[in-house]
């Protein structure tokens, strides 16, 4: 609550949970208001294993649209993204994550760390090996629009649709692209 509230720094959140501890003790009923100080906000923090973290809530949210049953060829949409406010000093790179996102649940499915050594690409086969994307459109950047990181998706069932480089022909610009015909298994195309 206190990062939507605007807080993104521990001490922050410490002292907006003692700013807001009357209401958040009235409505969460905590005995006497006591609401952590940073010396238990920090260690707590510091203790959990985001990978782990990020794991448990990909498989729940993967458990949560199988529990849906939503409709087949519903769409993933894989994206990059720069944090913006997250290098803790100017000569620090940014943090950088690569994000699955479900179009109709409106949830992340998962999401991997881009390192600076490296680049999307190789991330982004390591993503969608954690993803079920059987029966799912999986929308790219066009950087993605690899052979390899096709056969990934479409090995697990999935239909990869990658981002549209642009063509030298201004004619060509505007139609739909989706992956080449030769990626695609015999039965898929009839």
């Amino acid at each position: 609550m206190a990062v939507v509230s605007g807080e993104n720094g521990l001490r922050g959140i410490a002292a907006w949970l003692e700013e807001q501890r009357w209401q958040l003790g009235n409505r969460l009923g905590l005995r006497g208001s006591r609401v952590p100080s940073y010396g238990t906000i920090r260690p707590v923090l510091l203790g959990i294993n985001l990978e782990d973290l990020e794991r448990r809530l990909s498989r729940w949210a993967q458990q949560f649209c199988a529990a849906m049953q939503t409709e087949t060829w519903e769409g993933i949409a894989i994206d990059g993204k720069t944090l913006r406010g997250s290098a803790p000093t100017r000569e620090d790179k940014a943090v950088h994550l690569l994000s699955a996102f479900s179009h109709q649940l409106e949830v992340v499915l998962g999401q991997r760390a881009v390192r600076g050594a490296t680049n999307e690409i190789p991330e982004v086969r390591a993503l969608l090996e954690t993803l079920v994307l059987e029966g799912k459109l999986v929308t790219l950047d066009a950087m993605h629009t690899q052979r390899e990181t096709a056969q990934v998706i479409l090995q697990k069932g999935g239909l990869p649709d990658g981002g549209q480089r642009q063509p030298a022909c201004p004619a060509q610009r505007h139609r739909p692209v989706v992956c080449p015909a030769s990626w695609l298994p015999a039965t898929t195309c009839a």
